[in-house]
């Protein structure tokens, strides 16, 4: 008999990858994301942050941009691909294998962070510690921008998502909410939220 690993554990994230089972790795850098870059609120250079990085193709890009990118991932497998992509595009590649609700391993303070779908599958329990992390690694001004479902009650899959009003709440201690912008996804309400370090 076969027994799969807990979910979001380290060897279920590998797994997932594994057998190509990662519906959220599209390759596609998100229009928020270019949005962001083309409006000049966020400019290059700087240190910019790729939590939950995946394959890299959001690293990849920030780094064509100009920016110094650390993706940061708990699945090795994941890591791998985006060093190859990182390569392939000529970019420096400098990817992580660690946990996004301890950044100590990294010594740097970003000017940006972006989390595409990360945080909203971190359990509630440990929030508190990634935004303390997070805030810790954001120089002041710095700009995060996050994606993450709507949390679901009636799910017995997929990501956990955020309880109405969790994001502002969560991060007023360090950050400033500047926007969020509500959508769809696969039938599921997902948001985009922009914050600022204050």
């Amino acid at each position: 008999m076969t027994v799969s690993p807990p979910p979001r554990s380290r060897a279920w994230w590998e797994q997932r990858y594994a057998d190509g089972t990662i519906p959220w790795d599209t390759g596609i850098t998100p229009p928020e994301l270019r949005e962001l870059l083309d409006s000049g609120r966020l400019r290059p250079p700087g240190v910019a942050l790729d939590l939950g990085c995946g394959t890299g193709t959001n690293a990849v890009f920030l780094a064509q941009a100009g920016f110094t990118v650390f993706g940061v991932d708990l699945s090795w497998l994941a890591l791998s691909r985006a060093r190859e992509r990182a390569l392939a595009a000529g970019v420096p590649p400098r990817f992580c294998q660690g946990d996004v609700t301890d950044l100590g391993f990294l010594a740097v303070q970003a000017k940006f962070v972006l989390d595409v779908g990360c945080l909203h599958s971190i359990a509630p329990e440990d929030r508190a510690r990634y935004a303390r992390s997070l805030a810790q690694r954001l120089a002041p001004g710095g700009l995060y921008l996050l994606y993450g479902f709507d949390a679901d009650p009636t799910r017995v899959d997929g990501p956990i998502g955020f309880e109405a009003g969790e994001i502002a709440a969560r991060f007023a201690p360090w950050f400033e909410l500047l926007w969020q912008r509500p959508s769809q996804e696969r039938e599921r309400p997902v948001a985009w939220y922009l914050l600022q370090r204050r």
